[in-house]
């Protein structure tokens, strides 16, 4: 009997111990920890395995074989982990998925490690970590991989990644093939690598040294000597220190894109050289009529003789600055600027649309605050705005009503607007009236492709300008715009 007391005595004074050694070690330790005697028996737990499990009373666990919060699966999983504990006498680690009241599960790695003293199986310790969050991370990380996984395999467009070597890393399935062999399999194209060697070396030197982005289009020969364009894109992969560590290239040949561009280009400009024969001789025309050639004309004739031959000489000078855009290889519009009266210029346009006004039953008045007004700017430029608005203010504008002209000047600016009567033109639709092929003249039974305005937009802000529009619910319209009355630097581009 006295035995059996000493060895009672005996376990107690153990666990005492085990738990003495946990609540100093492990007291602030956010792993579970726990110790369990050779028969599989709870002998001593940290605070953070009591709340792991949910557990609130240590009674409820100490000194039992089996945990009462765990379901039947995970205590079948406890058992066989013991079992082979014991048996193998090695370290086993494992996964226990655990349900919690708010449906929100716990996903816990436990790590359990047999205690021997000479081979002797004496219990065994076990670290539980709580790896929920590490776990949701990594399903995200790889449903994410998975998904730029499919997204690359499937876009119609070559993308890879290089390291700073330049070795391949990944990209869509033809790229590979591209970077090998130059085989562009979107276009069965196989491109001269060895040729265009030099060409991609500046190009991967220049993102790798200066950590920028490089974008441009670019001829490329073929294995057969036929020239292709590609548009290029070649963007830098940084690390956490903002050091390169790589190239991502994306590349799309545009052959379709280019062939388009020079058919409209040839076509636009054969379409301008041939309406530039005509209206040239019915300038010549116009001037031998003028000059009494064919017999006195009556002041009212010579009137409108000299409005149509003053519009005739415009749209010639359209025409010379269309023809000299296409000759330029960027297709740019170069400003030529001179010094003009902004008033005078207004005073031509009107006199040019004087009778189209007069056609709609529309009056036109013109406000000038500025005796001279002059602008430095490209007058033919300024003169395609002016008429653009005007057409549209008179276009639009109700029947019997007045186009109301303005032309001030304002903070060194030189402005002309004007105010019509006309359809409230809504918030939303006003900041989207100077975007490209943006038109409402079908609403008006007209014929529009909604280039005007947004031409008219383009030739302000190359001079450097804005160009508005107000709207208000009483049917009132204000257009116009801004521009410098005498710039800082003269030439520009559009």
């Amino acid at each position: 009997m006295e035995s059996i007391k000493n060895s009672v005595a005996g376990k107690t004074s153990t666990n005492s111990y085990y738990s003495n050694i946990l609540s100093v070690l492990f007291k602030d330790c956010p792993d579970g920890i726990v110790f369990k005697d050779k028969d599989s028996k709870y002998i001593a737990a940290n605070e953070a395995f009591y709340k792991f499990y949910r557990i609130e009373n240590p009674k409820d666990l100490i000194g039992r074989k089996t945990c009462k919060t765990l379901s039947k699966e995970n205590l079948k999983l406890v058992s066989e982990v013991n079992t082979a504990i014991e048996e193998d006498k090695q370290p086993i680690t494992y996964i226990m998925n655990i349900d919690t009241p708010a449906n929100t599960p716990k996903i816990y790695n436990i790590t359990t490690t047999p205690i021997l003293n000479n081979l002797e199986f004496l219990g065994s310790v076990s670290i539980v970590k709580d790896i929920t969050h590490e776990e949701s991370v990594k399903e995200r990380f790889v449903s994410k991989h998975f998904q730029l996984k499919s997204l690359l395999e499937n876009i119609p467009m070559l993308i890879y990644m290089q390291d700073k070597n330049l070795n391949y890393i990944t990209g869509t399935k033809p790229s590979l093939n591209f970077v090998n062999q130059g085989y562009d399999a979107f276009s069965d194209i196989y491109v001269d690598k060895t040729c265009n060697k030099i060409e991609d070396n500046e190009e991967n030197n220049f993102v790798l040294e200066n950590n920028k982005i490089l974008v441009k289009e670019k001829e490329v020969t073929d294995l057969k000597g036929i020239p292709h364009w590609y548009k290029i894109y070649k963007v830098p992969i940084n690390d956490f220190n903002n050091e390169v560590t790589g190239i991502i290239t994306l590349a799309n040949n545009i052959d379709a894109e280019k062939q388009l561009n020079t058919q409209r280009e040839t076509f636009v400009a054969s379409l301008g050289h041939d309406l530039k024969n005509p209206t040239i001789a019915q300038i010549r025309g116009l001037e031998l009529l003028l000059k009494g050639e064919f017999g006195e004309i009556t002041f009212p004739q010579r009137e409108l003789v000299e409005m149509i031959l003053d519009s005739c000489r415009y749209m010639n000078g359209m025409l010379s600055t269309l023809l000299s855009t296409y000759r330029n290889d960027e297709g740019i519009v170069k400003l030529n600027y001179s010094e003009f009266s902004l008033p005078d210029l207004v005073m031509e346009c009107v006199s040019e649309m004087i009778y189209v006004a007069k056609d709609k039953g529309v009056e036109i008045s013109i406000n000038s605050s500025i005796k001279e007004g002059l602008v430095n700017a490209d007058r033919v430029q300024i003169k395609r705005v002016i008429m653009n608005l005007l057409s549209n203010g008179i276009k639009y504008a109700y029947k019997d009503t007045v186009l109301k002209l303005s032309v001030y000047e304002q903070n060194n600016n030189a402005c002309f607007e004007f105010e019509n009567n006309s359809p409230y033109i809504p918030e939303e639709k006003q900041k989207a009236i100077f975007a490209q092929y943006v038109t409402y003249a079908s609403a008006h039974k007209e014929l529009g492709i909604g280039l005007g305005l947004y031409t008219s937009k383009k030739i302000i802000e190359a001079h450097k300008g804005n160009i508005f529009v107000n709207s208000f619910k009483d049917e009132r319209n204000i257009f116009g715009f801004k521009i410098p009355c005498k710039p800082q630097k003269s030439g520009g581009s559009f």
